[in-house]
Formats: C-alpha cells, structure tokens, sequence
C-alpha cells in the first residue's frame, strides 16, 4: 500500500527557493499540535472503527548565518475495534514517534545547502501478531492519517538542495540519499527487516505567473534497493514517480489555492510478517484539493477546504505459498491496476494571530468514502480534530 509521504514529498521538492530564502528570516521556531481522529467502516472488514490521537512537536534552530537545524518527535496512540472479538480482539497500541534530526549548510549562501538528516528509532517499531492490524488499518492511503506509520530502525540520510533564478521565478534541484537501519517488526520473532536505500532527484520550479497568481510544479523520482527479511533479499518498491501541481489565485484579500499530486509505485515488493510474506502490488494515489483563505479580521483568517482521493492497486495472487528463493518477482502474478477505494475529506480551518510571535490554528475536517475489498465497496466514515500552536521568537 502506498504511505501517505505525498504532501511532504511534494512540497519539500518546489521548496528548495522557499527554503533558501526562508533560513536568514526566523531565529527559531516552536511548533506543538494535537491531532485526534476516528473512522468507521461499514461490515466487510476485520474492524468496524479505527482511532488515532497524535502530538507532533517540531522545533526549528538558525545556526549562525550558515546553518540551520530542526528537530521533531511526538507521541502516538492508536486503538482499532474488532468486527469479530473470536477472531481478533480490540488493539490498543501507544507510544513515542521516531526523533528525526536535520541539519541544513548554506554551502554556496542562496544557492545551494547541503542537507544531512537522522531518524532515531524512538518510535513503536516491534508489535505483538494482532497489533500487525493496527498498522495495516491507518497505512490506508484512502484516508490520510495523520502519521500512516509508527516506528522503525531508524536512518541516516544525505544530499544537496539548490535553487536557480529562470526569470520571474526559481527553479528548485535536490538529490538526497537515504540508507535505513533494520530493526525487529515482530515482538517474540528474531527475523529482522532491513529495508533497501533510496535514492531521490527532485525538482520544481515556482514564482509568480502574474501580479496575483503563483504557481509551483514539481516532481521526484526514488528509485529503492531490494528489502532484506530474515536474511532473505525481496523485491523492493522499485521507482516511486511522484507529481505536484500548485496554483495560488488572489482575490483582493482572499487567496484560492488548488493542488494535485500524484504517486505512482512501478512494481510490487514482499514485506515480511508475523503472518508470512505480503504482497504489496504496484499502485496510483492520486489527489487533487481545493483551499480558500478568508481574512474575517486582521488577525483571523478562516479557510475551507476540500480534497479528493483515489488509489489503484494492481491486484495479483502468488503462484504458490513459498518464498521465491531468489527474492525475484517472477512468482507475482499481477494484474492491471483496479480501484482500491475513494475518499472526500472537507474541513475548515481557523488561524488566530494574537501576537506576532504566536498564532493558533483549530482544524477540523470530515471524510466519506470507501475502500474495495474482494470487488467489493466498503463504505466508510469519519473526522479530524487538531490544535496547532506556532510560535516565533
């Protein structure tokens, strides 16, 4: 299943100009938010209602005039209520997320930053056999949860970030390299994952297109290594094509924003678990929203929104229950992509300046939509509640 790393990816890629400008203006920055959310599913699945509460906490550090770090961590709960307590009983799974650390180097100052990151597996990274629903049920990129996945080895990552003048606006480069660490998924079992290295080009390009209009475009291309479960290579995810689109209109005091983005996995890949080999198939997320921002006052601004979701997956069977010893792929047997389920969130956001350090945001959105299983639609239901504190000293 594809993980909801699309917004990030997205507007990280066009942000290399942003980025570069961005770091001589704020000292530092606190950011702390709470995110809770609840989804129902219509029979047809292991569980009913999934649950999730989040508290993401970021902390943003200039360095001098060179440099520039941030630091982010949290904690996570998630609970899932079983359709059939016979088969599996209500799961319950809480802790620390993973500590990410970045460090950015204005190597050529406005033109172009080295960037070296870490993840430090503070996060949920070994569960119990049941606990695996947990993860399967908010890794759906149907929905959009607000942290798809809770933990893992850890890694350490690396690369170059540049941006070019192209008239009116700037044209974004990057190229970043990621090697993950292996960790134990299972509680009990020794077998390990080690998930293959990743390798990124990004670029995008943004600036205005008129004296009210901004566009930004972008895209990535990761090609990843094959995984490593209990000492046995697999397939890995193979090349990640991602595409973003942005346009900002304004309106005299009112701003629309419309987005797109697109992720599209080539190939499938075998993720190991307590329960055997998975096979996760080569798949499609695409989205498209809607954001228009309202000034009600000078120091409140009220934003209705809206977004569209709709995932393929390519559905396939093993030709048999073995492990292929090779690790190749050529015992998948894969179809053409099919649809895997379709989402509507809405929500509205309210942004409250009281000080020019410190702004509050309350978000609130709803969701209906479905998932497929065994072609068959599965309605489902749910909501997002947050509070975001922002605070620039």
């Amino acid at each position: 299943m594809i993980r909801r790393l699309v917004v990030s990816a997205g507007v990280a890629l066009v942000a290399a100009p942003s980025l570069l400008g961005a770091q001589q203006k704020v000292v530092s920055q606190v950011r702390v938010s709470s995110f809770y959310e609840s989804y129902s599913f219509d029979p047809g699945l292991a569980f009913t209602k999934v649950r999730e509460l989040t508290i993401p906490v970021g902390i943003d550090l200039t360095l001098g005039r060179l440099a520039a770090a941030s630091i982010s961590s949290g904690f996570v709960k998630a609970d899932l209520t079983s359709a059939d307590q016979t088969q599996l009983a209500d799961q319950s799974l809480s802790g620390a997320l993973e500590t990410e650390v970045r460090l950015s180097v204005n190597v050529i100052p406005g033109r172009l930053i080295a960037i070296a990151s870490g993840a430090i597996p503070t996060g949920v990274k070994s569960v119990s056999d049941p606990e695996l629903s947990i993860l399967g049920a908010i890794s759906s990129d149907v929905i959009g949860f607000a942290v798809p996945t809770l933990g893992s080895g850890g890694s350490m990552s690396g690369g170059l970030v540049g941006a070019l003048p192209v008239g009116r606006m700037a044209l974004g480069l990057g190229a970043t390299y990621q090697h993950p660490l292996s960790y134990q998924p299972v509680v009990g079992q020794t077998a390990k994952v080690k998930p293959g290295a990743e390798l990124r080009a990004r670029a995008g390009i943004e600036g205005p297109l008129g004296r009210t209009t901004y566009l930004r475009v972008a895209g990535v291309f990761a090609l990843r290594q094959k995984d490593v479960f209990a000492d046995t290579t697999r397939p890995g995810v193979g090349a990640r094509v991602i595409g973003y689109f942005e346009v900002a209109q304004g309106f005299g005091n009112l701003q629309l924003r419309a987005y797109a983005f697109d992720v599209y996995r080539s190939s499938p890949q075998l993720g190991g678990s307590a329960l055997g080999a998975a096979a996760l198939p080569k798949g499609n997320l695409m989205v498209g929203g809607l954001q228009f921002a309202v000034p009600v006052s000078r120091t409140l601004t009220v934003t209705p929104r809206g977004e569209y979701r709709y995932s393929r997956q390519a559905p396939g069977d093993w030709q048999d229950t073995s492990v292929p010893p090779d690790g190749t792929i050529d015992a998948y047997v894969e179809g053409p992509l099919a649809k895997a389920g379709t989402s509507f969130r809405f929500g509205l956001d309210l942004r409250q300046q009281f000080t020019r350090q410190l702004a509050v945001v309350l978000t609130g959105s709803g969701i209906v939509g479905n998932v497929v299983r065994a072609a068959t639609d599965i309605g489902l239901n749910g909501y997002r509640a947050g509070l975001l504190l922002d605070f620039t000293p």
